[in-house]
Parts: C-alpha cells; structure tokens; sequence
C-alpha cells in the first residue's frame, strides 16, 4: 500500500512560448498547503425511450479541464509568475543603480488571451502529473496581523497528463514577506500617494479576478484555450474607528488614489534594495461597515472597488523588485 503525506506534492511553473506546449519548470512554488489543481469532467446522462425502468442508459464525458487552487504565502519571486499570467504584461528592467536586481512593472493588458503556463506536479510516490496550458483566473492576497501575508492563486489548464517524476528545487531569493513590512496609503491621486501617511490597519486584503473562462470546440473534449473576462478588482481593510473619514468618502462615493507596498527591509539584495511588491490603484470608490461591540471599541470596515481612471489611463499597476531578470517564456 502507497501512502503519501500532503507536504510530497509541490507545484513548478513555467511560462510557456507556445500557448499549450508544455515546459520544464522555471521555479518551484512553496505551498502554504497542497493545491487543489486536478483534471475535472462534466457529463450528460443519456436518456432515451426504452422500456427499462431505468432513468438513464449511459453517461458521455462532454468536457474535461484542469482546475484547482494554489494556497501559498507571498513570496517575491514566484509572485511574478502569477501576475503575468493573471494581467497579461510584466515588463523587466535593471533597476537603477543595481546590476543583479531587476523591476518587474505589471499593467493589464486588454487581450482576452492571457500568457499561459506549465506546472509541473510532484506527487511524492504517485504519478507526477504535468499541466499544459494553465492561466491564473484569479489572485487573492491576504495581509492579516497574525500571519505572514498569504493567498490563493486560481488556476484553469487546459489538460493535466502524467510524466516521469519531478525533483521540486526551491530558489533561496525568493524571499519571504511578514505582514510587519506592508504600508496601505491613500491619497486624492497617484502623485499624492508619495507624501501620504502610512494606515494603522488590522486587516487587509484584495482580490483581482480576470474571470477566464474556457474556449471550446465542438471536436474535442478539453479546452482549446481560455478567455479573459474584464479583470475585477475588489479589496478591504479594517481599522479601529477614530472619525468618519471614510464613512464620509462612502457616503459621497469620492473617488481615490490606493497603494499598498510590501518592502521587506530585513532582506538586502544587490547593493541598497530590499525585495518589494507594490500595487497602485487610482481610481477607488468605498464603502464601510461598522461594528459596534459594547465592551470594545467601535471598528470599522472598509470595502473598496477600482475602476479605470482616464487620467492615469489604467485602473491597476504593479511593480515587483527582486533577484530574477525576467518572466520570460522558458
């Protein structure tokens, strides 16, 4: 009898020059949990009029596709896979002053196309399963005051097909981030952002979701690819209740600039950086709920929607700062 323990299953990415070629792995991703990724079917019950006194005759697969989730603490390396895949452009560059570290700016891109990536499935003593043609449907991250920040990445491939084992190989740059080094601000637009005051929060989180759905054909089974839906973007935070400064934006649907920056200053790489992932939101509308507990004191949380904003003409961007010079395909 095979017995397996959860922490055997590992998951590598690569980024794939053909869309649904599978590549070796770039990186392997540290799980905060094994992924749900695994091959799912639909089917149709077949019913016809015979005299069986049976409901159904037989059952056809009408599709097969890989889904899962990938629970993971935010690491600043493997991160960039994510966001490509997730936003469609993530662009490198040497980052001024440096030679061995690198910025990685991510926008969206408007394609319904999204670039696609291989994972490579260890499964301890299984078999080792290979994912073609996989897109981050949606990114979720959790910035909690217990815990190092977290999230899940939602994936959907298109075919998942055994392979010869894999060995998971974890790069010692892809550092970690604790919640400590997180700094949300707010401002009446970006270029405000730099001189705006850091939030005492007690959570926070956000939520980016390209709603990809599969493109079929009629000849097969599987996904012949995926589409990109319009990418969402959601979030909230609490706060201990001083004013009503944000009740005030709620009720008057005033509009801001957010920016939320994770900088791990206990990690030095190249000569003066420190890992970094900053995401700028510029046009955001909010929404707040109160609690009010009798022997505590009132909190407050704070829901928030980005939108396009047509003076900065995009409605998200993401800088990433690390020791990989690039996402390119494999």
């Amino acid at each position: 009898m095979t017995l397996v323990r959860g922490e055997e299953y590992a998951v590598g990415v690569g980024v794939e020059s053909v869309a649904g070629t599978a590549v070796a792995a770039q990186d392997w991703v540290r799980l905060r949990e094994p992924s749900s990724i695994q091959t799912m079917k639909e089917t149709v019950d077949i019913k016809e009029t015979r005299a069986t006194g049976v409901a159904t005759q037989g059952q056809e697969i009408t599709m097969q596709k890989v889904e899962g989730d990938m629970p993971l603490n935010l690491r600043f390396r493997t991160i960039g896979y994510f966001l490509k895949s997730l936003l469609g452009t993530l662009t490198s560059a040497t980052e001024a002053g440096e030679t061995t570290v690198y910025r990685h700016t991510g926008l969206l891109n408007v394609s319904v196309t999204q670039p696609t990536l291989s994972l490579s499935e260890a499964r301890g003593d299984f078999d080792h399963k290979q994912v073609a043609g996989a897109v981050v449907s949606k990114l979720a991250l959790n910035f909690p005051v217990d815990d190092v920040i977290n999230g899940s990445v939602s994936i959907k491939g298109r075919s998942e097909v055994t392979a010869a084992d894999f060995t998971a190989a974890y790069a010692s740059t892809d550092h970690l981030a604790p919640h400590q080094m997180v700094t949300l601000k707010i401002a009446d637009n970006v270029a405000g952002l730099g001189a705006a005051s850091g939030i005492c929060v007690t959570d926070l989180s956000i939520e980016l979701d390209r709603g990809s759905k599969e493109k079929l054909c009629i000849s097969s089974t599987s996904p012949v690819g995926y589409i990109a839906s319009l990418l969402a973007i959601s979030g909230s935070f609490n706060i201990d209740k001083t004013d009503d400064t944000y009740r005030d934006l709620a009720l008057a649907n005033t509009s801001k600039a957010v920016q939320i920056s994770v900088v791990n200053t206990a990690k030095d790489i190249g000569v003066t950086s420190n890992p970094e992932l900053t995401f700028v939101f510029p046009n955001v509308t909010f929404a707040t709920t109160e609690t009010r507990p009798l022997d505590d004191v009132v909190t407050e949380e704070v829901t928030f929607v980005a939108h396009y904003d047509d003076t900065e003409a995009k409605a998200i961007s993401v800088s990433l700062l690390n020791e990989k010079a690039n996402y390119n395909a494999a």
